[in-house]
């Protein structure tokens, strides 16, 4: 046993928590222009590319360097996973992990973002309502258990020709029918980023978790086809993930 404090007890998780959401919102400044209607994957595509950029931009400048993110990949299994459990089957988006290398074992945690689209809903698919069950819930079913372990994550959300009122509507709507709390409106750093939290309860470490999302209304104000890079959109008729 080791007397050295934890990655907990000194309070150096949040700090990691921390410049994760920054680097996410530098990336999502740098987010090159897209058609309205472009889909998950070639946003989220687009996105880890601005992720390296930022991330490139802040060792240039002497920050202090984050993990590598991982795009796509599979849940870790953490300390609490006795055995191989269904939530090493799923995959976030994105995250970052951290090693506590001062800790005994069952320090490695992953900082998960969740993506999904903000747009009007068709007759196959309704967006807002999937941003609830198939975004917000992964951090909430013992399934999908992002974030297990760790006291935060966060979502992207990506607004495309639908306001920022209408998306927190419909999606609280859908968030109280899940007995889940409202999303309330933090802050607004810049002209195109909204910064949005709740805590979830859950039925595994930890709990409450404070779960954050950052909406990007860039893509809102495009039309179709209005790429700078003149580049087609390859949105699938339902959009599922």
């Amino acid at each position: 046993m080791t007397d050295r404090p934890s990655l907990m007890s000194i309070d150096l998780w949040p700090l990691h928590e921390s410049r994760c959401m920054q680097l996410l919102r530098e990336a999502l400044i740098l987010l090159d222009d897209g058609p309205v209607d472009e889909g998950e994957c070639d946003l989220n595509r687009r996105l880890y590319r601005s992720i390296i950029a930022a991330h490139t931009r802040a060792a240039r400048d002497g920050a202090e360097q984050l993990p590598v993110v991982v795009p796509e990949g599979r849940n870790p299994p953490v300390e609490s996973d006795a055995e191989r459990a269904a939530r090493e089957y799923k995959i976030p988006d994105f995250y970052w992990a951290y090693v506590d290398h001062l800790a005994e074992p069952g320090a490695a945690r992953q900082f998960v973002v969740e993506c999904k689209r903000l747009t009007k809903a068709t007759k196959n698919w309704n967006y807002t309502e999937q941003y609830v069950h198939a975004g917000v819930l992964r951090f909430v079913t013992v399934e999908h258990a992002y974030g297990k372990d760790a006291r935060a994550g966060a979502m992207v959300g990506y607004l495309q020709a639908m306001d920022v009122e209408q998306a927190l509507a419909e999606i609280n709507t859908s968030a109280n029918a899940q007995g889940i709390a409202p999303l309330t409106i933090r802050r607004r750093p810049g002209d195109t980023l909204i910064e949005l939290d709740h805590q979830l309860t859950r039925p595994f470490p930890d709990s409450p978790f404070l779960l954050m999302h950052i909406w990007t209304s860039g893509q809102e104000r495009r039309q179709p086809g209005s790429s700078r890079r003149g580049k087609a959109s390859t949105r699938t008729p339902d959009d599922p993930a």
